[in-house]
């Protein structure tokens, strides 16, 4: 535990003083009051007295008070002697005046004590605290004294220093001449260095040597000799004055202007790429106005110096400058402020280059820039240019319309990088080969896109050599050939499925020149002249149908010049026997699509053409079969259509005439049908408008005795209709026809028949419609007694149609259908 010395000692002293007090007054009481011989003990008065004055200063004066004031009141209790009073009074005086004596003694002492701690304190915080090293050595040269900073300086601690000779902290070079001027200091009392300020090389504790600047002060104590030495490590200082000769030769052989401004624009130093720049000697231009190298009416200088005062660096700026000459010139300036050591601006440094020639060079480049930029901007091909290593450090603009990639994307990008996986191998191997025997290589390879997919190209890759002939990168001009390789793979497969075809096929198939030449044939064709596929190639149709070469070399050229394929059939004589053969010629188009050569297919169709020829034999006999079997019918309806009309003379009852008369017009317009197709080259189909227009007419004529009371339109389409469809279709025709014209228009009624036959789209529409007094409103078309709407009815189921009746405003009949698909066989 640490005593608070302070506080222990005050203790210490207040209890001593008080215990000398009170041992006085016990003295006095014994002597004065016990012994009755007076005070004779005030000699021990003065030890409190003066311990107090001492101790505690101007607070200890109540000390000698306090024991005056004893005396006199011992003396005026107990009074000894006559008249104490004088002897008391002077010892009182002397014990007062010893305490003040001693108050002031021991202030002037503790002053004095106070202020050498002081000085003291100050001195060695000055030592301690001062960057430079402070050594004091003795005349044997040892040192008894060493700073902090000097420790730092050498390495050393402070037990390596103290007591160590002074020749520890040099090198060997210089302890000799040490030793000399130490004795020098020994015999006379005068050191040779003392006073001055010199520069020398001092030895750390790591055996480095380093420069220092010092200076040494010789003082006495007590005759004898010390040294105090004051030295700063000033090896930064050497490194910036090394700097700084470096710098000031590199400014003055400088080939770029270097001038120094005051901060008013006059020039202070100016070197020698100064002169060779603007062509002014030094001797001309310094401490005059840098504005005579700026051009007339310019306001630039004051422009930069007022960016300079405020701080502003003014970095490569272009701008243009007059020469001695008078010549305008371009520079490239950097402007720059000088400060003092506080900080404060007080010139300008500027650095100009002149750029005159670079920026002419900069125009013809630009100008041949933007040329090549326009030309690799539109061309088809990518331009690049890449390092040894496959960087890119140029790509052409051009890359953007084919890959999508913006150039700048490329740059520092290896080509391997865009390059397909399983293509790198195959490319870098041409590339070691285009190195190796320096010559361009060509290669096909998948290239990759922005959006991720890859493409074809072809790439010319040149290498690129150095002045030493060392390989220093490529360049390259690539070109999409995507479409190209599709192009490629489809005609490679198109030819190998061609060949597999021609291989496979049971025709003969040939290509031949215009000559008549074959160039290629299949096995199947060869086999047909009993020989193999390389026996026929060179030879000529002539060669195999003298007869027929002729004709078929002129078919062969008539494709030639025409383009278009010939489709025939042709009779040779082939082994000896007529045969037919279906011939097929088209045109093989080349470059700039002209016809280069003609594919030949022929095909044996001799059994086919026989049959034909039997076919259509039969068909003429059917046909006049079918003929003679419409003209028997046509006929005998014709026949039972007579009889009717004449056995409907003996009939007296009208009704019953009348239904004999329905019966004849029934079987007269299936006559007429039945007539159309035995005069019709289609046995089958008959021209159902022109049947339409023929069996009105006939009705017509047959039931209105008085042609203009009514009217009949006929509309129709020249329509071709089965016969399947158009003996129910005319049937119900005759029936619609006959009711309006028998009773639409009773005694001297006038009205109109129109009669309509469309086609729109798929849907035939029949309508017969008249003015008439039309169908009762209670009589239902599909339950009603009379035979002819029952025929209507059932006739138009029977053709899949649909009725519509309307009864206003006129009377129609409206039939919707689709013609039946029918077994032609039938």
């Amino acid at each position: 535990m640490e005593l608070e010395w302070g506080k222990t000692r005050a203790k210490y002293e207040t209890f001593l003083i008080l215990t000398l007090i009170i041992l006085a007054c016990v003295l006095v009481y014994y002597f004065h009051f016990i012994l009755k011989t007076g005070i004779i003990v005030t000699h021990f008065f003065y030890i409190p007295i003066i311990l107090a004055a001492v101790w505690w200063k101007r607070k200890g004066l109540w000390v000698p008070f306090f024991l005056a004031g004893i005396l006199f009141f011992s003396d005026w209790i107990n009074p000894i002697r006559t008249d104490p009073w004088i002897e008391d009074f002077f010892r009182a005086m002397v014990f007062i005046s010893v305490s003040i004596i001693t108050v002031f003694l021991s202030e002037r002492i503790e002053k004095s004590r106070i202020l050498l701690k002081t000085s003291e304190e100050q001195f060695r915080s000055v030592v301690s605290s001062a960057i430079d090293g402070i050594i004091t050595t003795d005349i044997s040269g040892k040192v008894v004294f060493a700073n902090e900073s000097f420790q730092k300086i050498f390495g050393y601690s402070k037990d390596e220093i103290i007591g160590h000779s002074v020749k520890k902290f040099m090198p060997r070079q210089y302890r000799e001449k040490y030793e000399k001027l130490r004795t020098t200091f020994g015999n006379t009392g005068e050191h040779q260095l003392a006073g001055r300020t010199f520069e020398s090389t001092g030895l750390r504790k790591d055996g480095t040597e380093f420069p220092f600047e010092m200076s040494i002060t010789v003082w006495d104590v007590n005759n004898e000799h010390f040294t105090t030495s004051i030295l700063r490590d000033i090896t930064n200082r050497k490194e910036a004055e090394k700097t700084q000769a470096i710098l000031s030769a590199i400014v003055e052989h400088s080939e770029e202007a270097i001038i120094g401004k005051d901060i008013e624009g006059n020039i202070l130093s100016w070197n020698r790429g100064a002169e060779k720049v603007y062509g002014y000697k030094t001797e001309e231009v310094v401490g005059k106005s840098a504005s005579l190298i700026y051009p007339p009416d310019s306001d630039e200088l004051d422009q930069i110096l007022k960016a300079i005062a405020s701080g502003d660096l003014i970095d490569h700026y272009e701008t243009k400058r007059v020469t001695k000459q008078g010549d305008i010139i371009d520079i490239s300036l950097i402007s720059s402020p000088i400060k003092d050591i506080n900080g404060k601006i007080i010139g300008v440094s500027s650095i100009a280059r002149d750029i005159t020639h670079e920026k002419m060079a900069e125009k013809a480049l630009a100008k041949t820039e933007a040329q090549l930029t326009l030309v690799t901007s539109n061309m088809a091909d990518i331009i690049c240019q890449a390092n040894k290593d496959g960087s890119y450090i140029y790509v052409s603009p051009s890359v953007k319309s084919v890959l999508g990639y913006e150039p700048l994307e490329m740059i520092g990008k290896s080509m391997f990088d865009f390059i397909h996986p399983d293509d790198v191998e195959y490319v870098s191997s041409l590339m070691h080969d285009a190195v190796s025997k320096c010559v361009t290589q060509s290669a096909q390879y998948r290239y990759r896109k922005a959006d991720g997919s890859y493409i074809w190209v072809e790439t010319l890759g040149t290498p690129l050599f150095g002045k030493k002939g060392e390989m220093i990168g490529y360049v390259c001009n690539s070109r999409d050939i995507t479409q190209q390789k599709r192009m490629e793979d489809a005609l490679r497969e198109s030819e190998e499925k061609y060949r597999s075809i021609i291989e496979s096929a049971s025709d003969f198939i040939a290509i031949m020149d215009h000559n008549g030449v074959v160039l290629l044939v299949n096995e199947v064709g060869a086999k047909r002249f009993n020989k193999e596929p390389p026996e026929i190639l060179g030879r000529s149709l002539r060669e195999f149908f003298p007869e027929k070469a002729d004709e078929q070399v002129e078919l062969i050229r008539k494709v030639y010049n025409s383009g278009e394929g010939l489709e025939m059939e042709l009779q040779l004589h082939f082994h000896g026997a007529e045969l037919w053969y279906s011939i097929s010629i088209q045109p093989l188009f080349g470059s700039e699509n002209k016809v280069q050569n003609v594919q030949v297919i022929a095909r044996d169709i001799t059994e086919i053409k026989e049959t034909q020829i039997k076919l259509e034999q039969a068909l003429k006999e059917k046909d006049m079969l079918m003929k003679e079997i419409y003209h028997r019918v046509k006929n005998n309806l014709m026949v039972i259509s007579s009889l009717l009309n004449l056995q409907s003379r003996y009939i007296k009852d009208e009704e019953a005439k009348g239904i004999f008369k329905e019966s004849q017009n029934r079987a007269h317009s299936m006559a007429i049908i039945h007539e159309r197709l035995y005069r019709s080259s289609d046995l089958k189909n008959i021209d159902f408008g022109d049947y339409i227009r023929t069996l009105a007419n006939d009705l017509y004529y047959t039931y209105v005795p008085n042609p203009e009371r009514v009217d009949l339109q006929i509309n129709v389409d020249e329509i071709m209709m089965d016969i399947n469809t158009s003996i129910p279709l005319g049937l119900i025709i005759n029936e619609l026809l006959s009711n309006s014209m028998k009773h639409g228009f009773p005694g001297d009624n006038k009205g109109e028949i129109i009669v309509d036959f469309h086609k729109v789209d798929k849907d035939f529409i029949l309508e017969v419609r008249d003015t008439g007094i039309g169908i009762p409103e209670d009589m239902d078309i599909y339950n009603t007694g009379s035979l002819g709407m029952q025929l209507v009815t059932s006739l138009t189921q029977q053709i899949r149609g649909e009725l519509e009746l309307t009864r206003s405003p006129e009377t129609s009949f409206r039939i919707t259908f689709q013609e039946k698909e029918y077994d032609k066989s039938s």
